[in-house]
């Protein structure tokens, strides 16, 4: 591993000589070369950063959320589908995605598909089951996971599995009780002779209700039922062979509404179950909480992964940390706030994989948060795919597509899941938007097509940004702590080491123009092997001293 990242270093240290070395004047020059375009610029570093990642073996990945009703379209009928996200798989790669979260893919009456009618198939409009085996194939060859929705706090009220159990009730005289060795589908929900909250009553039964916390069409899901269980387990069986890495678990804090303790009993159920089915399989759960505490008790289930809440969605410390507009006292906090996370989740659980996320399908968009400001987009990004752990991408975000205001309007889900924005004029697989979604007036920073050859675009930052996180194993892997001694001005500076590797990143989360200088002095045996700018400007180490313009970063690595 030491040789490896020696080898790592020395390539990335050719890249900053190839980019920042400038020709030397000689007695008879010859030809003048013309210079690379900014455009070539990129190419050739992103080349060289390839040469030093390879798709890790492990579930420490860039992980793309994709609603395939809005991606990609194939067949002309407004709604996307598996063929159109296999026409997009290039793209995902070039972005260097090696990770896809499926939203919902089961036959459901919605466009969301979180009420699931039937978890054995793949929804009609999305195609077929062949469909979906080809998808997982040529994710396969690209070296890209795929974990599916498991929803599993309830089902949908069409499922067979609902239908029956309602039947049966509706069958019951009024002094009958339910009774599963009758009709096996009754436990498997919450049905009650007494209206309680969150309850609805059975249509044509006479007082009969069953529990529906999110909608009447979401009956939920009886988590004391041992067949039940069972059931679960064989759907999880039937997806991982299919070929799926593992799941995204959904509405985790409501199989008990109010119970940490018997929440966190199901996801040990379910971590468990998956791993003893496939070793490896990856599972990240939403507990949709912003109290690290609260995270840190779904924690000790030993689930693998948990939503970052806290510091994701428009209210958490990273959008807090972005918008704070060259406030030193809280932007320098942002390492240590890191540092203290982190250690907060490894005492309940020391194998946990973070899961940092900017936004996702429930909490709009990263444009919205930042009011529409592309430095802060770029800013945001960098802050999200440095953080350890999993990082995870909504689709869209990768160009900085504009959403719902989740700060000032009511939540508008549809809205939240407009279609990707693929080309300036919507078509060639743009699908048609939701029922109910607002589109934005513009889209200030351009489609994916626009994007594309801009250097200074949101797209190809975010290019760089997965590069040279992949090209660094640590900046993923790495356990972190705040490096106070180089806070300056709004400069945040962390310490990640994973096993012999060691980087330091340095945030510039300033929008002073006039940037800040670092002194390094402390530092001679660390070099900078990486920076990024989000305006343009260059990071320069003149010396010992580090030149950061508004909004720079810059990676170092010690010198061994």
């Amino acid at each position: 591993m030491a040789q490896q990242f020696k080898k790592v270093l020395c390539l990335v240290l050719v890249v900053f000589m190839l980019v920042g070395c400038t020709p030397t004047s000689t007695s008879n020059p010859g030809p003048t070369e013309p210079a690379l375009t900014d455009m070539e610029l990129l190419e050739q570093r992103l080349a060289q950063y390839a040469q030093l990642g390879t798709s890790p073996d492990d579930n420490y990945r860039v992980w793309y959320e994709i609603l395939l009703y809005s991606f990609c379209d194939s067949d002309g009928d407004g709604i996307g589908d598996f063929q159109g996200a296999i026409s997009k798989l290039d793209y995902l790669q070039g972005l260097g995605i090696n990770g896809i979260w499926l939203m919902p893919i089961h036959p459901s009456d919605t466009h969301h598909k979180y009420n699931v009618n039937d978890y054995y198939d793949i929804d009609p409009t999305y195609g077929t089951m062949a469909d979906f085996e080809q998808f997982i194939s040529e994710c396969d060859k690209r070296g890209i996971k795929v974990i599916i929705d498991l929803v599993v706090n309830h089902s949908g009220s069409q499922n067979p599995w609902f239908l029956q159990a309602c039947e049966y009730v509706r069958s019951l005289k009024a002094y009958e009780e339910p009774d599963p060795a009758e009709c096996k589908y009754v436990e498997y929900y919450n049905f009650s002779r007494e209206y309680k909250s969150g309850y609805r009553a059975v249509p044509g039964a006479k007082n009969f209700y069953y529990e529906c916390q999110f909608s009447d069409t979401m009956p939920d899901l009886n988590w004391g039922c041992q067949a039940m269980r069972e059931e679960l387990r064989e759907v999880m069986e039937f997806w991982l062979n299919k070929g799926v890495a593992g799941f995204r678990v959904d509405a985790a804090k409501e199989f008990y509404t109010g119970s940490i303790l018997k929440n966190a009993e199901v996801l040990n159920w379910l971590q468990t179950t998956a791993t003893s089915i496939k070793e490896d399989a990856y599972m990240v759960a939403e507990a949709w909480d912003g109290s690290e505490l609260t995270i840190a008790e779904y924690y000790e289930s030993d689930m693998v992964s948990i939503f970052n809440y806290p510091y994701g969605n428009h209210s958490g410390k990273l959008t807090k940390t972005v918008n704070a507009r060259g406030n030193a006292a809280m932007i320098t906090k942002w390492a240590t706030w890191l540092e203290n996370c982190h250690k907060r989740y490894a005492e309940v659980n020391p194998d946990y994989i973070d899961a940092p996320f900017l936004s996702n399908h429930d909490v709009g968009r990263i444009y919205d948060f930042v009011n529409g400001d592309i430095l802060r987009v770029k800013m945001a990004s960098a802050m999200n795919l440095f953080m350890s752990g999993s990082a995870f991408i909504y689709y869209g975000e990768e160009i900085g597509m504009p959403g719902i205001d989740a700060r000032t309007t009511e939540r508008d889900d549809e809205s939240q899941r407009a279609p990707m924005y693929w080309y300036e004029k919507r078509n060639n697989g743009t699908t048609t938007p939701p029922q109910g979604c607002i589109l934005p007036e513009s889209y200030p920073f351009g489609s994916v097509e626009e994007q594309m050859d801009d250097a200074s675009s949101v797209y190809n930052y975010y290019r760089e940004l997965i590069a040279i996180r992949q090209a660094m194993p640590v900046i993923s892997h790495g356990y972190i702590t705040a490096e106070t001694a180089l806070n300056v001005g709004c400069v945040s500076a962390m310490r990640k080491t994973w096993n012999d590797q060691e980087c330091i990143i340095l945030l510039n989360i300033d929008p002073n123009e006039d940037g800040t200088k670092v002194d390094l002095s402390a530092y001679a045996d660390w070099n900078m092997v990486a920076t990024l700018s989000a305006n343009g400007e260059p990071v320069v180490l003149d010396g010992t001293t580090l030149n950061m313009p508004a909004y720079g970063i810059a990676i170092l690595v010690p010198n061994n």
